[in-house]
């Protein structure tokens, strides 16, 4: 879902990557020192999931992750997000140098999105399990529909590429969201106070 140098236009590239700037250090203004370990847990997070890499038909689907980090940081979600990004693209070529704003929007963004919901407590009226399935699921929908837009406002010539985008990831984002419930009643059966500490 990473975004290569050279597919976006200088204008996109250059007014994501301020916005990216501005989300990142909104999200360091909101970071306090006990917040620190949980962000850099959930940097290490995003940066590993992205490397497991599941066949499926002919291509290939990643996990992300964005979902449960938006339920842990909210709008602290930026900046460890883009950490992970830094490394993955100088690093290692993953995703370009160029485009890191606009990988940054489009990965951090959804993670704020989740959080939101789930604090206006729309998630409420499902059962646990749901809930928990909707906020690994709801990343990767809200990532994909902006990776799609994205890529619709950088060239005409993508308009297609982005539709493609959306149809490719619908099993992403149910992988996502079963994921998500698992390592969710993971942590509320070895960790519980966690998530009654961050009232997910």
């Amino acid at each position: 879902m990473h975004i290569s140098d050279g597919v976006l236009s200088v204008q996109v590239a250059a007014t994501l990557g301020v916005a990216a700037i501005g989300m990142c250090a909104y999200s360091l203004k909101k970071m306090k020192n006990k917040d620190i370990s949980l962000c850099a847990a959930m940097s290490a997070l995003f940066f590993i999931a992205s490397f497991i890499h599941i066949p499926l038909g002919p291509t290939q689907i990643h996990l992300i992750l964005v979902g449960v980090i938006g339920a842990f940081l909210g709008s602290m979600s930026f900046l460890p997000i883009a950490i992970a990004l830094i490394l993955q693209a100088t690093l290692l070529g993953y995703g370009g140098v160029t485009s890191l704003g606009a990988n940054i929007i489009v990965m951090a963004l959804p993670a704020y999105l989740t959080y939101i919901i789930l604090k206006l407590g729309i998630l409420k009226r499902f059962s646990e399990k749901v809930k928990f399935f909707m906020i690994g699921f709801l990343g990767v929908f809200f990532a994909t529909i902006l990776l799609a837009l994205v890529l619709l406002f950088a060239k005409s010539e993508y308009a297609i590429a982005s539709y493609a985008v959306i149809a490719a990831n619908i099993p992403a984002m149910i992988l996502e969201g079963i994921i998500t419930l698992f390592l969710l009643m993971y942590i509320k059966k070895s960790m519980p106070s966690l998530l009654k500490e961050y009232n997910i």
